[in-house]
This record gives C-alpha cells, structure tokens and sequence, in this order.
C-alpha cells in the first residue's frame, strides 16, 4: 500500500460531533464545506448567513433543480453532446445582515474571538458561536443555529441568539431571501488550478424573479432560471421573544425585511426565521405560487423548537439502523460516523425522482449529477439500511428510461444507454471519453436490479420495470459489443472501464464480465417468468418488441464473452494488451506530481499502467463466490501495487478485499483514509464538496470488509474480522425483515435478532438460523 497523501488534522470533537476551534479563513471553503447540511431536498454549505467578504462558497442547492448549459465543441461529430444541464447555486433563504453602531458584521473585516463552529452529527444541526468587538468597544455574543428538517423536507430553520456582554442598546438585523447567488462554476472547471474554479471576475446567476409577497406575518418570493424553466419558491416567518416591527425591503432578487432588537446586557435575546421551499419543473408561474402559499400555511404553526424535534426523532430513528459502534478508536468512528451522516442526509429514498449525487449538495463540482456510483454505491447501503426505500433507486433510472432510449439512438446503437453522469436522465456531461466509452454505466443497473431481487426481492417491480430494464440494456449491449474474426468471441471495444486511466480499449475485463452477468440474469429472470408469472412476460415482450432471434443472439453472447487471464498467474488483464503497457512504479513518484489530472498531460495518462481505481478488483468482491481466494490475492497484489488512489472510490474496495485476504493493517489503513477522507483533506479538494456516494463505501468497508458481509451467496455471508486497534465493533442491518446487530470482540462474534423473524446465514462457511436468543462464537483469524 503506497499513497502520496497526507490528513491535515484541523477539525476537531467527538465521535459524535466535528467541531473548528478558532477560524482560519484560509480553510474557511473546506469548512463551509464539512459542515454542510441537507436533507435530500435541498442543502447548504456551512457558509456565514451574516454575510462575509472573505473568499468562500455560498452555497444553496436543491436536489435536480438544473439549469441547461451550452457545450461547445471545436468540432461537433455525431453523438457528441452539445447540451447538458448542472444543479445551480440557488436561493440564499439563510441570508441575514447585522449592524451594531453603524458597523456590520464581517468576520473578514470586523474584530472578534470566541470562534466555534461544531455540527452535531446525532441531532443534525450546526451551531456556530463568536464574540464581536465593534470599533467602540462593544461585545456581542452571537449564537447561530441551523438545520434542513428531516422530517419534513420543505423545512428550514434558523435560530440567531444575541447577548450583550458588557452594554445595552439597539442591534439592526436585516433578514430575507436572496436570488443573487452566484454560480461560481460556471466561469469553468479547471482540473490544473487551486480549488478546480476558474475566476469569471462577476456574478454569473441564472435566476429571474415572477412573484413577491407579503402574506399573513411573512414574505416570500418566486424565480424561474432562465432556459430550464425550473421554479423555486421560498417563503419565511419570523419569531423572537420580543416583538418585531418590521419594514419591508425589496430587490430585484430579493424579498426581506428590517427590524430592531432592544438588548439588554447579560441576556440573551432570540430570532428565528423558519423557511418554506418548495420547487417544480413547471412553466406555470402562477400554480407554484399558489402552492407554495399553501404550503406555507400548511407550516404556519411550525416553530424553531417544534420542527426540531421532529428532525431530531427522525435522526434517532435512523441512528438507530446505521450507526456503527467501534470501541478503540475515536478518530476513526468520528471520520465513519460523519461520512455516514453525509450519505444519509443527502438521500435517504423519499423521492423516486431525486438521487444520490456525487458530492450530495455540498458544492457545484460534478454539476449535481448522479453517477454509476449510486447503483453500485448508495443502492447497496440502502437494502440493508432502509430496504423499503431502495427500489427509488432504480424507480429513477425507470423512470428515465425514455430518455436512455434515445440515447442509445443517438449513438448508432440499440436498447437503452443509460447515461454516465446525468441529472436530467439524458447525457449532461461533455467528457465524450468517459459518457460515451463508460458503457459499465448500463450494467451498473442491471447489476443493482440483480442485488434488489437477491437482498430484499419485489418481484411485481422485477416483472416490470426491472425486467423491461433489462432487456433494453442487453440490447443496447447486443448493439455496442462485437464479435472477433480471429478468435470468434465476443466483447466490448473502444470502451473505457471504471480504472478511467485508458482510453478505447478492448475487452475491459470489468464490462466483459459485468455484460456477461447481465445476460445472464436477464435469462434467469425470463426462464422465471415464463414459469411463474406468463402474462408478464408476454407483456414486456410485447412492450419492448424483442424478437425470438434477437434473444437466440444474446444467448450466444454470454458464454462466449471474452476475459482475459493469465492462467499462469491468476491474474485477469484489465484489457486486451494491458499487460504490455510501460510500467509506472508509483512507489518511487514524487509528490510533486500528485494529483496526476493536475501535473500529467492528460494524454499522458493513458500511455501506462497505472490506474486510478479498482477494476478487475470490483469483480471479486461484487460476485465474491466466483473467484478463488487464491485468485483475489494474486489480482489484489498485482493491481494494487498500480493503483495511484486517485479517486475516492478506491479506499472502501481495497480495504474490503485486504480485510478478506487477512491484510489487517492494510485494510485498517485503508479504512482509516477513507473515513476521514473529507474531514482531514487527504485529496485537497474538500473546498470543493464532499465525497458523498463514495462515502457510502465507507459504510460498505466497514460491513463487508471488517464485517466479512458478501451478497452474493445463496443465503447472507459473514466472515468477521477485527483489527487489533480495536476493542470491538457491532453495526446493523436489515435481512428479509430482519433487524441483525453483530458484535464483534478479539476473542468472540455475537449475532442476534432483535427485531423481525428468524432468518438464516452462513458464519465461517456454516449455516446458523439466527432468533432473537443471541448466537456466540469464537472470532476466527484470518491467514
């Protein structure tokens, strides 16, 4: 194990909580980041609602709200994108402005101390306290608290406490709604500079307001961006322990209002604004307007207080099935714990037609997309987690099937193409290497249809939305894949793996075998059919209009699907000429050229044999059972000794397969980088959001790595480890109904039902039908 990187240790707290002691302006875009909040529907960085001139990001987003971009190209060749759509910087409903004497608050200008921020990951809100110190001596303690309502989505809140320490008088706060938001991406992405942001010099928004009001004790205001049409709605209250008289303020952009508090020194004063959101992709002005007025009334009675305590039962609910205990190691379970509450609070299934995005709401890089990594990712977490909810995953990709349709057509190809990055369901990026080369894309969601009816099955949604999935992707795959003249199999060429360090290869053993599998189900789940359920298969056959020789090609396809090994080894190539490519000894690189999209020539990188991230490696732990142990530590010797980690998928695969090969330290390594990957900027780019799907992997190493979890066996597989720094661990997961808790010690392993019925799983390779009575056996070591 070999990476360049090292933490930088700023943060501080609890398991429970991320605490920064002193503020250092410098990070304050890291920061803004790691205290983000949201609750799927919307999010916002841990931006200063007061206002700051200093460099930062504020930042406002909504799950799919988008606006459509231009993508130019010098050339413009059949099936490049011309157009795709990014998730903008939206409504700032936190904003608020304060003067005490004439002097506004501005932590880059005015003089304070007494700095905390500190997110509590248990209860889901972020306090932030400070002592401001006018220019006449004055000192004001100021308490800001936040959170986005768990509970109930449309919901914002906001609690500002003031206390005078050392006079009395009059505080001028100004609180409201703001559309001028900028959208700092916009002005470009650039790989090779600080922070990733190109510098536009002005403001770049892409919202126009149609509605202002006032209505009973609040304000609100309506904007449509400018070609998606999208409309976002946003209205407040205000409530405080004295009474407010108001004067209102109006904008262009902007709806709020001016108001006094009286204080009185050595007590505290309170203000809260609760905020109403509420978007549609919708033409209609006047329809969101009328409902988010009725939504707002629907949430008239509802206070700072009252709302928080919904959000925090929420919380306690969901703790309840995710939390992961690991006596031992402090660090480590604050950095597990927080890539946990990040992965949830950005999706947690409500909405079939929202997703999990790549950085959550957290920052503008990756445009708000969704990518492979929610099927292979974040559906994974969520069967064990919230089965109930996992099916929204693939509901999504359903539901945007017409879109993957004519995708497919655009690209000369059959079926359906389901789209690399995407938030509008169609192709949004402009990176043709990676959306039109990345075809694993579409096995990603066969894949996950597969995992759904082996984990927690539904088979009116198999016979239906899965199985018409499925067919338009084997199809697509039909169209795209070919046969070779000299060896008569058959693959994939010109294509790119999940590695993403080469380009327009062939036979990528990772999409051979993953195509291979999707046929192959595809198969089982018709043979089913016919025998369980005939009136639904000829429905889809009918729907889909596949012909009996177009199934009699496919059924060739599979087993003669090419996968290149290495008998002598045991190693499979990565693709058809891998192994002859210039060796990079990625043990002898210097710093100075990570990271290598920053100091490589982008053409560089495809000339070696190095890779960024597993890619024969995923298929030793998503199909498990297939490969030998044997066979995985000859593969994980020899491709992680030429993986750079440049991606942070790359830590929870390597630390899952080192953990199964009995490479404690370098599992617990692993883990330990990928858990705390955000929080200590191992990558440098925290500023720039956080790494929200593959956060869910940080889950997965823990269950699947430590916990020995595979899915892919005839009944749910433990095999359990423990590192030596550790006490013990015990995590939960939801089985066939189920609710299984596992303890896990030095010398022992614990198994119990503690809610739901008996359920049967293999331990050590042995069955056990676990009850509610404890099941105890001693921990066996891994050689």
């Amino acid at each position: 194990m070999h990476m360049h990187k090292t933490p930088i240790r700023y943060f501080q707290g609890d398991p429970w909580t991320i605490v920064e002691t002193g503020f250092d302006p410098h990070y304050q875009r890291v920061s803004e980041s790691v205290f983000s909040l949201a609750n799927e529907f919307m999010g916002v960085r841990g931006y200063f609602e007061e206002g700051y001139s200093g460099d930062h990001l504020l930042g406002s987003y909504f799950n799919h709200l988008y606006e459509m971009m231009d993508i130019h190209h010098d050339q413009l060749f059949k099936g490049l994108i011309s157009q795709g759509a990014a998730m903008i910087n939206a409504v700032d409903w936190l904003f608020t402005r304060l003067w005490l004497d004439g002097e506004q608050l501005d932590l880059a200008n005015s003089k304070f101390s007494g700095f905390s921020r500190k997110l509590d990951m248990r209860l889901g809100v972020l306090t932030r306290e400070l002592v401001w110190e006018t220019a006449s001596g004055k000192k004001l303690k100021l308490v800001f608290l936040r959170f986005t309502d768990m509970h109930s989505t449309r919901i914002g809140c906001q609690r500002i406490l003031l206390e005078p320490l050392n006079f009395s008088g009059t505080i001028q706060i100004r609180s409201g709604l703001d559309f001028n938001t900028h959208y700092e991406i916009g002005a470009g992405w650039d790989q090779t500079g600080e922070g990733g942001f190109q510098k536009s010099g002005q403001i770049i928004n892409f919202w126009n307001t149609t509605r202002k009001g006032v209505f009973d004790n609040g304000w609100a205001i309506q904007a449509q961006t400018a070609r998606s049409g999208h409309q976002l709605f946003s209205s407040f209250r205000l409530n405080s322990d004295q009474k407010l008289n108001t004067s209102l303020v109006k904008d262009e952009k902007f709806i709020g209002v001016d108001f006094s508090l009286n204080l009185q020194q050595g007590i505290s004063s309170s203000v809260e604004k609760v905020i109403v959101n509420d978007w549609r992709k919708t033409s209609d002005v006047d329809a969101l307007w009328i409902h988010g007025l009725e939504l707002t009334q629907q949430y008239s009675a509802v206070t700072f207080d009252s709302a928080l305590i919904e959000h925090t039962a929420f919380w306690e609910k969901v703790w309840d099935i995710f939390d992961i205990e690991i006596d031992g190691d402090p660090d480590v379970l604050q950095g597990l714990r927080f890539s946990d509450f990040q992965t949830y609070q950005s999706y947690h299934g409500e909405n079939a037609d929202l997703n999990a995005l790549c950085k959550g709401l957290t920052g503008e890089v990756y445009f708000g997309w969704v990518f492979w990594d929610s099927e292979i990712y974040s559906h994974r977490l969520m069967m064990f987690v919230d089965p109930a909810v996992a099916k929204n995953l693939l509901l999504y990709r359903y539901n945007r099937l017409p879109q993957a349709l004519e995708r497919a057509k655009q690209l000369d190809c059959e079926g359906a193409r389901f789209p690399f990055a995407t938030i509008t369901g169609t192709e949004d990026s402009g990176t043709w290497q990676h959306v039109d080369l990345e075809i694993h894309a579409d096995m990603a969601v066969a894949y996950a249809i597969w995992h759904q009816d082996k984990i927690c099955p539904d088979k009116p949604f198999l016979y239906h939305e899965g199985i018409e999935m499925l067919l338009q992707i084997c199809r697509f795959m039909a169209s795209v894949g070919g046969w070779s003249p000299i060896h008569g199999d058959f693959g994939f060429y010109g294509v790119m793996g999940p590695d993403e360090f080469h380009m327009m290869v062939n036979h990528n053993c990772y999409t051979n075998v993953m195509g291979k599998k999707a046929f192959e189900f595809t198969f089982s789940v018709l043979d089913e059919m016919q025998r369980e359920a005939p009136a639904e298969y000829q429905l889809v056959i009918s729907k889909t209009g596949v012909k009996p020789e177009e199934l009699e090609q496919w059924k060739k396809m599979a087993p003669k699907m090419r996968i290149l090994k290495d008998e002598s080894s045991g190693v499979f190539e990565q693709h058809a000429g891998y192994f002859d490519l210039p060796h990079v000894d990625i043990q002898k690189m210097s710093i100075d050229q990570i990271p290598i999209y920053k100091n490589w020539a982008y053409v560089k990188i495809f000339r070696h044999n190095m890779i960024k991230q597993p890619d024969v490696l995923n298929l030793m732990y998503f199909y498990s059972q297939d490969y030998t142990l044997k066979e995985k530590r000859a593969n994980y010797e020899f491709y992680e000794a030429r993986t750079i980690h440049e991606s942070s998928l790359s830590p929870s695969l390597h630390a899952i397969l080192a953990a199964e090969l009995g490479k404690m330290d370098e599992a617990y390594k692993f883990f330990a980088y990928g858990a705390r990957l955000d929080l200590d900027d191992y990558n440098r780019n925290t500023e720039q959001g956080l790494h929200v799907t593959s956060a869910a992997g940080v889950w997965a190493s823990m269950i699947f790595g430590f916990g020995g979890m595979r899915t892919d066996g005839d009944v749910l597989i433990f095999n359990p480890t423990i590192p030596e720094q550790w006490k013990s661990y015990h995590f939960r997961v939801y089985y066939q109904g189920a609710k299984i808790q596992v303890i896990v010690d030095q010398e022992n392993i614990h198994f119990q039902v503690i809610n739901g019925p008996s359920v049967t799983i293999s331990i050590y390779e042995t069955n056990h039908t676990l009850s509610t009575e404890r099941l105890a056996l001693k921990l066996r070591k891994v050689n």
